[in-house]
């Protein structure tokens, strides 16, 4: 019985050792499968002591599958380290990981003992941290028996900066050019003329026979249209003696105008027959009728009352008196001052046209940029030109210093210690 009972505990001995064995495989399986699948972080730095101002390299390395969005520190989280420069990641891949490695250039400008501390780094919706790592900045040894101390030397006088001057120089000449192509243009061009200035320049006797053809080429007699054919008629026959006879031809009624003729007639001024006189009578008489009692004659009456008033602008011409050396000078006077007068409107009018330009300009520029920027610009400012000139930049010593310029820089041998003054 008691034989039989010990072999009972031994399997169940045995069963429970099979048990215990398969569970801890199994757990380093797991183990084994979870570092494996799960990502590597890892951080360095290239050095762990440096010299004031310079560089360390601090390098985080990163495995993770490629399905993994990983993010890295960014900014100046590095404690009393400063970042000075963020390097691109480096990326490899191996089978499906992804193996990526950042580095950081940091580094301090007072000595001691720092501790890069912890950084995090996001890996989908996890976080990792890195290790914390110890840096020492030594300070630099500055043997004073070999290198003297000296003051900070004194401000140099350097040359003013001629700055921008040929731009303003070149915005004032296009200024004057453009002014002077307005001046040519509106003053000095020959400018062609119009056919009504033409025909305004033509002496009295051309511009009343050139009328005379038009009224042939209108077409009234041919649409009938007798009433706008005399108001043109009598229009041409009267502005030719409103010129040449009587100031007043235009407005007077025909028989006041008719009564004026023959008073000049007989006080000798002008050389025209009674028959003249009768014939534009008549014609002036008939166009009345015409405009005003809707009376209608013939056509053929009317060309005829064309022909005569044609006819009639010739004998006036041979009747009138030649003018006197006086009537001329009036004449060219009266010329020459309403050409002067043209000339100074067309002036005046170029000086405020190219005012309200130069106003408008500035006012825009004002409005747009500003006035102090329009003033600095227009009259120049010592400031302003040094900012906009090609400034020079130079680095010197290790790590460099980089130093911006507006003039080149010249290096100056420092006096040695024996030219000191004591």
């Amino acid at each position: 019985m008691k034989k039989i009972e010990l072999k009972n505990y031994k399997s169940k001995d045995k069963a429970l050792v099979f048990r215990v064995n398969t569970s801890v495989c199994l757990s380093f399986v797991f183990t084994l499968f979870s570092l494996l699948s799960f990502s590597q972080v890892q951080s360095s730095i290239d050095v762990d002591s440096i010299k004031i101002g310079e560089q360390i390299t601090f390098k985080v390395s990163v495995e993770a599958d490629t399905s993994e969005v990983i993010v890295f520190p960014e900014g100046q989280t590095f404690g009393a380290l400063e970042m000075i420069e963020s390097y691109k990641i480096d990326t490899t891949k191996k089978d499906a990981r992804f193996n990526l490695i950042k580095k950081y250039g940091l580094t301090r400008f007072d000595s001691g003992a720092y501790t890069i501390p912890r950084q995090k780094i996001l890996i989908g919706a996890k976080e990792f941290y890195t290790d914390s790592l110890k840096v020492e900045v030594r300070e630099m040894a500055v043997d004073t028996t070999k290198q003297g101390l000296y003051d900070i030397k004194p401000i140099i006088e350097v040359e003013k900066s001629t700055g921008n001057w040929w731009k303003y120089f070149l915005v004032i000449l296009i200024g004057f050019g453009v002014a002077a192509f307005l001046l040519w243009w509106f003053i000095r061009r020959p400018k062609p003329l119009s056919e009504e200035e033409e025909i305004a320049l033509l002496p009295p006797y051309d511009r009343a026979k050139l009328a005379l053809q038009k009224l042939d080429e209108s077409g009234y007699l041919q649409n009938e249209n007798l009433k706008e054919y005399y108001s043109e008629l009598t229009f041409i026959i009267r502005k030719y003696l409103d010129e040449k006879v009587y100031d007043r031809a235009l407005e007077s009624t025909t028989s006041e105008l008719v009564l004026r003729l023959n008073l000049l007639k007989d006080g000798n001024q002008i050389e025209i027959s009674k028959e003249d006189i009768r014939n534009i009578e008549t014609i002036l008489k008939r166009a009345d009728l015409v405009k005003f009692a809707k009376s209608a004659p013939d056509i053929a009456l009317a060309e005829i009352d064309r022909k005569t008033i044609d006819l009639e602008i010739d004998h006036v011409k041979e009747a009138l008196p030649e003018p006197t050396e006086e009537e001329k000078l009036l004449d060219n006077q009266y010329k020459e001052a309403q050409v002067r007068k043209k000339k100074r409107k067309k002036i005046l009018v170029t000086v405020l046209i190219s005012v309200f330009l130069i106003v408008a300009t500035i006012t825009g520029f004002v409005f747009k940029f500003g006035f102090d920027y329009v003033k600095d610009t227009v009259i120049g400012h010592e400031s302003k030109e040094l900012l906009e000139g090609d400034w020079v930049t130079s680095a010197y010593g290790t790590p460099p210093v980089t130093i911006s310029t507006p003039v080149v820089l010249k290096r100056m041998s420092l006096p040695t210690a024996q030219n000191e003054p004591k």
